[in-house]
């Protein structure tokens, strides 16, 4: 980044997801990630391993947003400003309700609110 001057896409799921399954912190690769080249983020939800369980998660695309990976989002948003964000579904895509109400608490997030200011495990049940 520092001699391209290139941007980044940050996907707040696979942080989430690589993090877990190497057994360290997702926090410490976002605080050390260099916030200013961000110019893109994506959120996806996972899922477990089969034959693994929790063991082994999977960027799956899947499911909703997960909690965990709301809170990240919110801690990078805090430190970068508002970008844009695509949320992806590529399967057990639900009724279109559902994504809206992921849109909304992403807006949230981007205006400054609290994720858990809106009951996300309301919203996302």
């Amino acid at each position: 980044v520092r001699r391209t001057g290139c941007q980044l896409l940050l996907d707040v799921n696979n942080v989430a997801v690589s993090a877990h399954n190497l057994g360290t912190a997702p926090e410490d690769y976002l605080d050390r990630f260099p916030a200013h080249a961000v110019a893109e983020v994506h959120l996806a939800g996972h899922s477990q391993d089969p034959a693994l369980g929790d063991a082994l998660w999977i960027d799956s695309h899947d499911a909703a947003v997960a909690p965990a990976v709301w809170a990240l989002y919110q801690r990078l948003i805090a430190r970068t400003g508002p970008k844009p964000t695509l949320i992806e579904r590529d399967g057990n895509v639900p009724a279109f309700a559902e994504l809206l109400q992921e849109q909304e608490l992403a807006a949230a997030v981007l205006q400054g609110q609290k994720a858990d200011s809106m009951h996300e495990t309301e919203v996302l049940a």
